[in-house]
């Protein structure tokens, strides 16, 4: 099936250590592949935002997307967002974070208190316990959704790109189907977004986080809202795997993907 309103919510320019392509580069990819909208939504670690120079990278990515957003105009449209890891880690940052005005604010949860990032993490240690962490990790999900200050949820299974991806190491995912249930809930009564992160599709995981069986969970607490990203870190990621996360939304029972223009949600239909 072919989805015309097609949208990428999650992208990193130059502006994100770890990505290398400018704001202008990553929307005239989005245009030549066909995308309606495209989010910049770079990182915002806010447990390091002086030390590794978020504080001034943000305001540069915001910068950035405010010229593409009317040099694109009429053929694209440009959100200006940011990915604000850690919120919960400094409340100052996230303030000065969310001091400017954006389109869409993704949430997530990058490394837990007085962890690595779990992209770097040893898991043969006793101390980094799989199933220990992700229960921290539900938990503290949780924390940021009663914050608030966010749209969408973004890769609610993240650690498992690396614990099973990367590390081969099987996870149960239905042990923390209580926790999620009650995240789910709690999104749903207070109007959050949950993001379906297409970047596992390529990677070595081969799954979108979330997968399919919790999309439905979230369905079925009543959550509403969702929102699809690729999380590209280059040009040529732009747009991988949108389709197919419209469709794992169409089989889980949404009808609708978000768009989000000064934080405001707008129902886009999937057809």
């Amino acid at each position: 099936m072919a989805y015309k309103n097609k949208m990428d919510f999650h992208t990193h320019t130059d502006n994100s250590p770890d990505a290398v392509h400018s704001v202008m580069l990553l929307c005239e990819r989005a245009c030549q592949i066909g995308l309606r909208a495209i989010a910049i939504t770079d990182h915002c670690e806010c447990h390091a935002y002086k030390k590794d120079r978020y504080d001034l990278t943000a305001r540069q990515s915001f910068f950035e997307a405010t010229k593409a957003r009317s040099v694109f105009s009429g053929q694209l449209i440009v959100l200006r967002g940011v990915e604000l890891g850690q919120p919960l880690a400094d409340a100052d940052a996230a303030a000065g974070a969310l001091s400017r005005p954006l389109d869409f604010v993704l949430a997530s949860q990058h490394c837990l208190a007085g962890k690595e990032d779990f992209y770097y993490m040893d898991y043969t240690l006793p101390e980094n316990d799989p199933h220990e962490l992700l229960h921290l990790y539900f938990s503290q999900l949780t924390d940021i959704v009663g914050w608030g200050k966010f749209d969408s949820l973004a890769h609610l299974t993240y650690p498992l790109r690396y614990i099973t991806g990367v590390h081969g190491i099987q996870v149960d995912i239905t042990h923390y189907y209580d926790q999620m249930d009650r995240l789910f809930r709690l999104m749903a009564r207070t109007g959050k977004a949950l993001e379906i992160n297409t970047s596992g599709l390529r990677q070595e995981l081969g799954t979108a986080l979330p997968d399919l069986s919790l999309l439905r969970r979230f369905k079925e607490a009543g959550g509403e809202y969702i929102t699809i990203g690729s999380d590209a870190h280059r040009a040529d990621d732009i747009g991988a795997g949108v389709e197919e996360g419209m469709a794992l939304a169409a089989v889980a029972g949404f009808k609708y993907v978000t768009l989000y223009q000064n934080r405001v949600p707008v129902q886009i239909p999937l057809i």
